[in-house]
């Protein structure tokens, strides 16, 4: 998407550029012994009452160079608000080498660090800081608050606590044109497969469990699964040097064997007094909304020093865009990259109740 305000002038003496609609300053900050760098942009001609910090979701990022986001940002710079926003490790101008296993419990310390440094800036509207994160920013948000308690979080499409890769399988599988019961056989293969790997069963089992999906044309087209349904020496040392890595980094659930990507998720998220909207994609692919929706009223609803709001799109998918088959690959240029209809709305009214902007 393409920014739409124009640009007027840039003072080099004072270090930002100003736009037709809002000033955009540099932004930097220092982790692990690297520079992290992205931008501050704020309302040109009002003062900002708060700060929204994004968290963005999986992989790597472009905010920058790439112009990401554009559209929200632009929508929260016109509500009044300053948006703070970086590059990963290793992405656009940021220092280091980016690793896609980056810990969510480190991504929190890195955004940790980006609010310190805001806070000391002393930045208008600082006194007052919120988070908008997508997906995997659903274990990063709650995390954060822990460190620095936030004043507002929009949640957008978040994660419940465990490893949601078997949902995106059976979920894509069936809008590439399998059946409800052959996508079901192929998800029960991978969460057998994935038991067996995540509680330190055999190669052998693994292989054999896996089959299905191993000789099947389209999940191989879909995910890359390779041929593993041989018995080879290589591939039994390969599987037993990722089963130690694997098991070593994180806790498992004991019946299902899927990955919980935060212990006790559920204390975490009770420790959030502040309000909290969040908002799914009905045709979401990817993560189990329902899963997620039900997580947060039964802890964050039922929190009397907080205030959930929730929203369920329909036709939209999980970044919330208007989609047709709503398949995490689609091309949605067809559409416009469109945002689901009253996206905006919804977040600005609610930031209006809350109180957060005039």
């Amino acid at each position: 998407m393409k920014n739409i305000i124009f640009f007027i002038a840039i003072s080099t003496f004072l270090n930002f550029t100003i736009y037709s609609q809002k000033i955009v300053e540099p932004f930097e900050f220092q982790f692990e012994n690297k520079t992290l760098r992205g931008l501050i942009e704020k309302p040109k001609n009002k003062k900002s009452k708060a700060i929204v910090v994004i968290i963005p979701g999986y992989g790597k990022t472009n905010f920058v160079a790439g112009n990401w986001f554009a559209k929200l940002r632009d929508n929260f710079v016109n509500m009044g608000l300053t948006v703070v926003f970086w590059d990963k490790i290793g992405c656009g101008k940021s220092e280091g080498e980016f690793n896609a296993q980056q810990p969510v419990e480190n991504s929190a310390e890195e955004a940790f660090t980006a609010i310190k440094k805001i806070k000391e800036l002393n930045i208008t509207g600082s006194d007052k800081i919120g988070l908008w994160g997508l997906s995997r920013a659903g274990w990063i948000c709650p995390l954060i608050n822990e460190k620095i308690p936030i004043d507002f979080w929009i949640s957008v499409s978040g994660t419940d606590d465990k490893e949601n890769f078997g949902y995106l399988l059976k979920s894509n599988l069936i809008i590439a044109g399998k059946s409800e019961k052959e996508a079901t056989k192929l998800y029960d293969s991978w969460m057998l497969g994935h038991k067996i790997f995540t509680t330190n069963g055999s190669y052998r089992d693994y292989v054999k469990a896996t089959k299905p999906l191993s000789k099947d044309k389209l999940a191989k087209k879909l995910f890359g699964f390779k041929k593993v349904y041989i018995i080879t020496k290589k591939g039994r040392n390969n599987y037993l040097k990722n089963q130690k890595l694997y098991t070593s980094r994180g806790y498992f659930d004991t019946e299902s064997g899927l990955w919980v990507y935060l212990n006790n998720f559920d204390k975490v998220l009770n420790k959030i007094n502040a309000p909290v909207l969040a908002l799914f994609g009905r045709q979401d692919s990817q993560v189990d909304w329902r899963k997620t929706k039900k997580l947060y009223e039964k802890t964050i609803g039922k929190n009397a020093n907080s205030d959930l709001t929730t929203k369920v799109f329909d036709n939209c998918n999980h970044s919330l865009q208007k989609c047709k088959t709503c398949g995490y690959q689609e091309d949605l240029s067809s559409l416009n990259w469109a945002a689901c209809d009253g996206y905006y709305t919804t977040m600005e009214n609610w930031l209006r109740h809350q109180k957060i902007i005039e």
